[in-house]
């Protein structure tokens, strides 16, 4: 069969990719949207990320309430933003990939990809369309990439943990950058140091067990004993000519979201919670666990910001709340504003609404996305409305739903939801059922706090809490010493890289993710669901992964892992000395538990995927208040590994192998995923391209990964998978299209319209 003959049996629907297959090989990332949906700047058309799928979907809004599809096309691994370049060409960012994907809108294909920094998190233009601005959440920089040579021309340092969105100035001057962690001033002191807890209100309790305690770093009583010189850089600004951050702004919040300039005031807008961790204990946090706010940023002159609490008058003592569960407004990850600024529109992720703010920030209105409406609960289907673009007449309001894939139109005249439009989904039915509990803020008594309020997109939120309860009751969990309800400041764990493990938290106080069922009434306030709906939680908790680790391996790390696996005398428990692997068995780096912690209590081997993910330093500036052990209190894996309570004297040539190989520690994702080789037909003809296809496709099998190609030969959408067995591509479909990588490159080489991309995925 000749080349043409074969794409055409390919071709199933035009501009339109093939419909997805089987969902055995979905990777669930549960990477964390930004601006992921934009409107061409004369109307015509919308432009939504598909994250799941990985495609970019173009719909025309010929029909403005009632969106076409145009096309969609593939892009990489997870894309989260977008930004339109002109008229005919838009950048998808992808959070997996590490790259943005080029996309010609007219040929509909990505007509180059561009490698970034490791988790992207958003993207904009600035410099009359000049330069491309990135985040890079893990490397904690700026990239700003030429748009004509695809080349990066700067990266910019931002001392702060994962800064991730962006927003432009109205005059491209300026580029602000929201640091996703930015943290509230708080730390811990240790155990050894702290004072003594507060006394028991459970008469049948012991005494609680020495802990450590959270301060402020603002707290003059606790200045001199932490001496903690913590950074609060929550919002920096970067000129775009000179390429460097010239101001920051601090006290926005501790989670920030998207961000927005006013069109009037020139003041930014962010949509932010503020972690309330300085509340000590369970019982006294209930129902107020964060407060969700927009953070006013006066741009103009240096002064303080003024905080506007969504929640504004919201009785918390009252559980449960009824008419706060029908008003309230959760996690808002998105704010944007119409053309005057006498009205913003903000999402709110945990309860499926979007507010309606005047020009002051007073909630003056809310409609509701999907169809749970006031205290009604459809945890299984519920919305996430992430990020929103509101069409130039102004009639009407489009929101990205995360969590269901879809594209709600909302009638701003009438105020309700008047369409809503699914996007193709491989996501597995109880992936999707069961993620809806991780981020239902209905879930809680007054509807303004989810388990996603500190487990941030399943991951954490880089601070640690005191969830004891002087009026609690012992945990027996099997050892000769019960746990005592009253644990001290632990860390949020990631929820990412669970699977495999039977027993959970810090100190093994939750046999299996069932049983914390308890937190639904305990922490939030609500009840505990059923049986059933905890199961399926617990199994869509089991499915989050971790992306790969960017860290390359050294002669460094190297030593560490011999030191790791095969010295028998690093750690200590009484007499008896062990190697690392012995407690940290298992592939994630988890395992044993019941042995004395660095908290002073029995503990359990927590995983050691993500660590690279916890640097409390950038550079010379403390950007974390909280580190490494289970507390949080160590600023440095070295200085963790310095503690003699648990560990033998190390050298320090041995503690500097040991934290490279700890930093470099694998995930369950390996490294080559998400790389992409573009082509286009001017590098078809060129040898380095077959020998650039070779290496990737030779990796990727040495992985155990996918090579899926996509893109367009001679007018028809390729969606083709590699075969390593019969070294060629195939769409799987009845009438099976098979290309070798011989006849790819022969096609691609005399259409001079056509592209293509291989993508690795796992």
């Amino acid at each position: 069969m000749n080349m043409k003959s074969s794409l055409l049996i390919a071709a199933v629907c035009g501009f339109l990719a093939n419909p997805l297959k089987a969902e055995l090989s979905f990777a669930n990332y549960e990477s964390p949207q930004s601006h992921s949906l934009i409107i061409s700047q004369d109307g015509g058309q919308l432009y939504a990320v598909n994250t799941p799928a990985n495609l970019l979907t173009v719909y025309s809004l010929k029909q403005p309430d009632l969106p076409e599809l145009l096309m969609e096309i593939p892009v990489g691994i997870e894309p989260i933003s977008l930004a339109i370049s002109h008229q005919n060409e838009v950048w998808v960012l992808n959070h997996i990939s590490d790259s943005i994907s080029v996309v010609d809108l007219r040929r509909g294909v990505v007509s180059a990809t561009i490698q970034v920094g490791d988790r992207p998190g958003d993207i904009v233009f600035a410099s009359q369309g000049q330069r491309a601005f990135v985040t890079s959440m893990s490397e904690r920089c700026v990239y700003v990439i030429d748009t004509d040579s695809h080349k990066t021309v700067s990266k910019i340092s931002i001392p702060g943990s994962n800064p991730r969105s962006l927003t432009v100035s109205q005059n491209g001057e300026k580029v602000w950058v929201a640091i996703h962690y930015s943290g509230n001033q708080t730390t811990v002191v240790g155990h050894e140091q702290a004072p003594a807890a507060p006394p028991v209100t459970n008469p049948s309790l012991p005494v609680a067990p020495r802990q450590g305690i959270i301060v402020s770093t603002k707290d003059k009583r606790w200045q001199n004993q932490i001496n903690v010189q913590l950074a609060d850089y929550d919002v920096m600004e970067i000129d775009t000519e000179r390429l460097n951050v010239t101001r920051s702004f601090t006290t926005v919040g501790t989670i920030l979201f998207n961000l927005a300039q006013h069109p009037q005031s020139g003041d930014l807008w962010v949509a932010n919670t503020e972690a309330r961790n300085l509340v000590r204990f369970e019982p006294v946090l209930r129902g107020h666990v964060v407060d969700n706010r927009i953070t006013i940023v006066n741009t103009q002159e240096d002064g303080d910001s003024l905080v506007l609490d969504l929640n504004e008058g919201l009785n918390y003592s009252l559980l449960p709340n009824k008419a706060a569960l029908e008003t309230s407004l959760a996690q808002p990850t998105d704010v944007i504003f119409n053309q005057t600024g006498s009205r913003a529109f903000v999402t709110s992720y945990g309860t499926d609404r979007i507010g309606i703010l005047d020009q002051a920030g007073k909630v003056v209105g809310r409609i509701e996305i999907g169809d749970s409406p006031g205290v009604n609960l459809n945890t299984r289907s519920k919305r996430g409305p992430r990020a929103m673009a509101l069409h130039p007449l102004e009639n009407n309001l489009y929101v990205l739903n995360r969590l269901s894939n879809s594209l709600s139109i909302v009638d701003l005249g009438q105020a309700r939801q008047i369409e809503e439009i699914v996007m193709q989904d491989p996501t597995p039915e109880q992936i999707r059922e069961g993620r809806g509990y991780l981020f239902d803020a209905k879930l809680s008594g007054n509807g303004t706090v989810s388990c996603a309020s500190c487990h941030i997109d399943g991951d954490r939120d880089g601070l640690a809490w005191d969830l004891g309860d002087p009026g609690g009751e012992l945990f027996k969990n099997g050892s000769s010493n019960p746990l005592h309800p009253m644990k001290g400041p632990l860390m949020t764990q990631t929820l990412r890289g669970l699977a495999g493990d039977r027993i959970f938290h810090w100190r093994a106080d939750r046999p299996g993710l069932t049983s914390f069922n308890g937190t639904f009434p305990n922490l939030m306030g609500g009840i505990e669901i059923s049986d059933e709906d905890m199961q399926l939680f617990a199994d869509y908790m089991k499915s989050i992964r971790f992306g790969s680790n960017p860290l390359a391996v050294s002669a460094a790390a190297a030593q560490g892992e011999e030191i790791f696996n095969a010295r028998s005398d690093v750690a200590s428990e009484g007499k008896n000395k062990f190697r690392c692997v012995d407690c940290h068995k298992r592939t994630s780096g988890s395992g044993s538990a019941g042995f004395s912690g660095l908290i002073g209590q029995s503990a359990k081997a927590a995983q050691l995927r993500g660590l690279n993910e916890r640097l409390v330093f950038e550079g010379n500036v403390r950007v974390n208040g909280f580190g490494f052990g289970a507390d949080g209190s160590k600023k440095s894996l070295g200085e963790f590994l310095s503690d003699t309570h648990r560990f033998q004297k190390l050298s320090m040539q041995d503690k500097k192998s040991l934290e490279a190989f700890l930093l470099g520690f694998s995930t369950e994702t390996p490294s080559i995923v998400g790389e992409t080789l573009t082509l286009t037909s001017q590098q078809a003809a060129d040898v380095s391209s077959r020998i650039a296809i070779n290496g990737l496709l030779e990796k990727a099998v040495a992985a155990n990964c996918v090579v899926k190609l996509t893109g367009r030969l001679d007018s028809t959408v390729l969606r083709h998978t590699y075969g390593s067995e019969d070294n060629h591509f195939s769409d799987g479909d009845e009438q099976d299209s098979v290309l070798t990588i011989e006849e790819i490159l022969k096609a691609l080489a005399s259409d001079s319209s056509a592209a293509i991309s291989l993508t690795v995925h796992p």
